[in-house]
């Protein structure tokens, strides 16, 4: 799996939050039914057309992974109590397309992260985003397609 290179503007993503010791403990589609059932439709100015799943590894002792599951808006305004919002740097970001049809889910997280560790590149912040637009039909579709973004800056050599 080969990524390609897209430089991307701040983003302002809304949502809701899991946290778990590791991303396996998460009920993330726990999180999508809940955001959808009960959420996106109070969000303001939503930039339409995608989802989004920000994780972020908290190096601590013991370990924490948190989840944001939402969308991407313009500004913030009125966002209700259970939503939290998170600023994602502007950044450059190896932008890899998995096609379910290829494999699990995780054998794709595996691939990015072993590439990642390969490659002349070193992650920029300690998060990676999944991006869901209309051509994911679902994990069991074989048709379907998620983009992971990983922010990279040039490995000191």
């Amino acid at each position: 799996m080969k990524p390609e290179f897209v430089k991307k503007p701040e983003m302002t993503l809304v949502g809701l939050v899991g946290c778990a010791p590791e991303v396996g403990q998460l009920d993330i589609v726990g999180l999508w039914q809940r955001f959808e059932d009960n959420h996106s439709r109070s969000i303001k100015h939503e930039v339409e057309g995608k989802g989004y799943e920000i994780h972020i590894e908290e190096e601590t002792t013991p370990p924490m992974h948190f989840c944001l599951v939402g969308v991407a808006v313009r500004r913030i305004e009125d966002l209700p109590v259970e939503l939290f919002a998170k600023v994602v740097p502007a950044c450059e970001y190896a932008v890899f397309t998995h096609h379910f049809r290829d494999g699990g889910f995780g054998d794709a997280c595996k691939a990015v992260h072993e590439w990642v560790a390969n490659s002349d590149y070193t992650p920029a912040y300690g998060f990676d985003i999944q991006c869901y637009d209309s051509r994911f039909k679902g994990p069991e579709d074989p048709e379907s397609i998620i983009e992971i973004w990983v922010p990279v800056v040039p490995r000191q050599r």
